[in-house]
């Protein structure tokens, strides 16, 4: 029986405990709710992430081979490129620039003769670039792609015809000026590019060059083409279209185009705190004209575990497609690639979100490539390799595929 003056301790420790349960069990689940939430909200991130970043990727694959000449004009040997001096080595990521372990990104320069490689690429020696890491072969590939249009800046953007006129005297022909401020100025260094056809119809795109073999033009005070006939077009039959590189602000062209490679890497202060320890970064860098060397890289998408290439290639036009690793595009000339590469699939291993102790990966093995064809795409990761690489909790992350199969506008096909 109840005390009139108040409650017994029996009840008083019954409420209490009744209290606690309740306190304990909303604790718990409140401690659901925000590690739920935590992780939506990094998995959101990272899809987010994913789309910007990767989308920049896609732009400068299927951009690549924009604005690249395919031949030099009056030059038959390797380029010299007379705006530095007549250096032969155009690129020159020279070998300490090492931006990805185990790869030596001189190795990817295009062939220096009379063409361009709208792409090379390689397969890093080493995978998790982490020294704390067992490293496997067959790790991250390197892509480089050239393009006149995939810097980060408005004069990469722009392009014009150079109109034919002359008058009795001088070849006096003038850039085409669209009205806006996608147009040319002598705030913009630019090259131009002549399209000629041989008798069978085939197409050829020449880099118009001067006397001294200097392929960047420079405009007058006023704005107008210089004098004489370098960069400009012969008659009214030729077509040149002039493209824009980089601003006049900054150095002198070192190649007649940007290159820019991708790569997988640990940077040097440290990943977020949220990747597996074994995941890097995927980095854009842009070849400086200044020095050769890469510019700081910008970064695409963090926690990334691997990066897989493969490209498809139709030798006869045949529609039988051949899937070439690495290796076996950067084998190919520049006129081959343009007139058989059909497309490039790029695959990236990617963490989502970060560690989830309650989570378990529901496979043994992840294939970063094509599911459709697992003994020749890609790379399959086995249960052992991946807790060589991302540690013996890497089920305790959720791994996901990001696939980007694109085609080349630029390139003949």
């Amino acid at each position: 029986m109840r005390n009139s003056k108040g409650f017994t301790l029996v009840e008083m420790l019954v409420a209490m405990g009744i209290f606690m349960v309740v306190l304990v069990m909303g604790s718990y689940a409140f401690e659901r709710v925000l590690s739920s939430t935590g992780q939506q909200t990094r998995s959101a991130q990272s899809n987010f992430e994913g789309i910007v970043g990767l989308e920049m990727l896609r732009y400068d694959v299927e951009h690549a081979g924009y604005g690249l000449a395919w031949g030099f004009q009056n030059y038959a040997g390797p380029i010299k490129f007379g705006n530095l001096g007549g250096s032969a080595d155009q690129e020159t990521v020279l070998a300490e620039n090492v931006p990805a372990n185990g790869m030596d990104s001189t190795t990817l320069n295009a062939v220096l003769s009379n063409n361009i490689q709208a792409f090379t690429a390689g397969t890093c020696s080493k995978e998790a670039n982490n020294a704390t890491v067992a490293n496997a072969a067959g790790g991250p590939d390197y892509l480089v792609v050239r393009s006149t249009n995939s810097a980060l800046s408005d004069s990469a953007r722009k392009w014009t015809y150079v109109n034919y006129s002359t008058d009795s005297v001088a070849n006096i022909s003038f850039l085409k000026s669209w009205g806006t401020a996608d147009s040319l100025t002598s705030a913009d260094r630019f090259v131009t590019v002549r399209s000629t056809f041989t008798s069978a119809g085939k197409e050829d795109k020449i880099l118009l060059m001067d006397a001294l073999d200097n392929f960047e033009v420079t405009l007058t005070g006023g704005g107008a083409m210089p004098s004489g006939d370098s960069f400009k077009p012969a008659d009214h039959s030729q077509v040149v279209v002039a493209y824009g590189v980089r601003p006049a602000a900054l150095s002198a062209l070192r190649m007649p185009y940007n290159r820019t490679d991708f790569y997988v890497s640990r940077p040097v202060d440290g990943m977020p705190q949220h990747c597996n320890p074994g995941t890097g970064i995927l980095y854009k860098a842009m070849v400086n004209h200044a020095n050769g060397e890469l510019d700081t890289p910008y970064p695409l998408l963090d926690c990334v575990g691997d990066l897989q290439l493969e490209f498809e290639y139709d030798a006869n036009d045949d529609g039988n497609i051949s899937y070439l690793p690495p290796a076996s595009l950067s084998a190919l000339s520049a006129e081959e690639i343009r007139s058989h590469l059909k497309n490039v699939r790029i695959y990236v291993l990617a963490q989502e979100g970060k560690m989830d102790r309650s989570f378990n990966y529901p496979t043994d093995t992840i294939q970063v490539g094509d599911k459709g064809r697992p003994s020749s795409s890609g790379r399959t990761l086995s249960s052992t390799e991946m807790s060589t690489l991302f540690t013996a909790d890497w089920r305790k992350y959720r791994w996901k595929i990001y696939t980007i199969v694109t085609r080349p506008k630029n390139l003949v096909q």
